[in-house]
């Protein structure tokens, strides 16, 4: 089974082959009408040694393969196919239709391809169709840039999705009857989500309508000592936006309009930062300081680079590096010492990056002032 996931693994990173194999084939409805707009798609089965009836679970079934929507009279083409056994399926896994007609997944017949081949699959719904679920997000994606329409469902064994036209427009096709949650991925700032229940009738006119924004930036303030490695995100009731936080402690983030609460995330006991919420209206607003106040009485690491006088020419610089805050660096002064005034206390690499001559050194750094002695390898 461990070999079955790694080779799946590899086979979903291959591209489109010149000898990949065509799944075709004619979708109808349960009273033998052309079943229109659903989607189909092909799923890796499991290897032949896997039998459901002798008590071995399959694998959690995987993404599809290749996925198409029927057209008018509903046929259907799977493309890009690698040679080997899938199951066909029709609307989505859990609530859908598997070949040659039935709604269990260990009942249906698994289909082997060919290198090359073109296979022909004709089969009819067991499941009653939704409605068709449609919309647009305005304004469009910009050129170049790719965004996908993801739904998610009370029923549904994963999230479904499709991509964004550059037009703006997506389409699923027909759904099973479920409750919904419709989004866009990568998230447009201050765009939510919209919840909806299908039924029989067609949701084609689901709208998103993507906020304008601007421009807000500023910086970190730490009262004493260095800034944790945190998460810095600014939220609403309904939005969340991460922000990346640059190693001078700057930031600038796209955000509607709102009043946004500041959040500073990950950072260990005894850091905390004001309370911070930010208004923006109609247009861009710059200068925001974001002040966190760090414990009391944090630890120095003390020290001196010990080395011949050839060695400590290079040594101008001492770096500790931890998970905690990342990289901190300060200068060697005269006789080799040097002095880090404030360090969260935990597990640090001291360092001297501008010389192989001094091996790493591992610093456990608690409450109280550590001193450490850096020296140079005998060659």
């Amino acid at each position: 089974m461990i070999a079955f996931i790694l080779a799946l693994g590899l086979l979903l990173q291959r591209g489109p082959t010149p000898q990949a194999a065509s799944v075709t084939g004619q979708l109808q409805t349960r009273d033998g009408a052309p079943a229109s707009a659903v989607r189909v798609s092909a799923i890796v089965a499991p290897p032949p040694n896997v039998r459901p009836e002798e008590g071995i679970q399959y694998y959690e079934a995987p993404p599809p393969i290749s996925t198409t929507l029927s057209d008018a009279q509903g046929r259907y083409r799977l493309a890009n196919l690698p040679a080997g056994r899938y199951y066909i399926v029709a609307a989505i896994a859990g609530q859908g239709t598997y070949y040659p007609g039935t709604a269990d997944r260990d009942r249906a017949t698994i289909v082997t391809v060919e290198r090359g081949s073109t296979s022909t699959f004709d089969f009819r719904l067991v499941i009653p169709l939704g409605g068709r679920v449609a919309g647009r997000i305005s304004p469009p994606p910009a050129s170049g840039e790719e965004e996908k329409a993801v739904l998610s469902g009370v029923k549904l064994e994963d999230v479904i999705e499709t991509a964004i036209r550059p037009d703006g427009s997506f389409e699923f096709g027909h759904m099973p009857h479920d409750t919904y949650l419709l989004n866009v991925a990568p998230t447009p700032p201050g765009l939510g989500s919209i919840a909806f229940q299908l039924r029989d009738d067609d949701l084609t006119m689901l709208q998103f309508n993507r906020p304008p924004t601007h421009l807000v930036s500023g910086r970190i303030v730490v009262d004493r000592g260095p800034l944790p490695v945190a998460w810095l995100a600014f939220s609403t009731p309904q939005t969340y936006e991460p922000v990346t936080i640059n190693p001078d402690l700057t930031f600038s983030v796209r955000l509607q309009s709102a009043r946004h609460r500041v959040e500073l995330a990950g950072m260990p006991g005894g850091y905390s930062i004001d309370s911070v919420r930010i208004d923006v209206a109609n247009a861009d607003v710059s200068g925001v300081v974001i002040n966190v106040r760090a414990p009391r009485g944090l630890p120095h690491v003390r020290g001196r680079v010990i080395s011949s006088t050839a060695a400590s020419a290079t040594a101008s610089r001492v770096r500790l590096e931890g998970p905690i805050v990342g990289a901190l660096e300060t200068s060697v002064g005269a006789n080799g010492v040097f002095d880090f005034a404030a360090v969260t206390p935990g597990h640090y690499t001291l360092s001297v990056p501008q010389s192989s001559q001094f091996a790493p050194l591992s610093v456990v750094v608690d409450w109280n002032d550590a001193n450490v002695e850096v020296r140079a390898s005998p060659r």
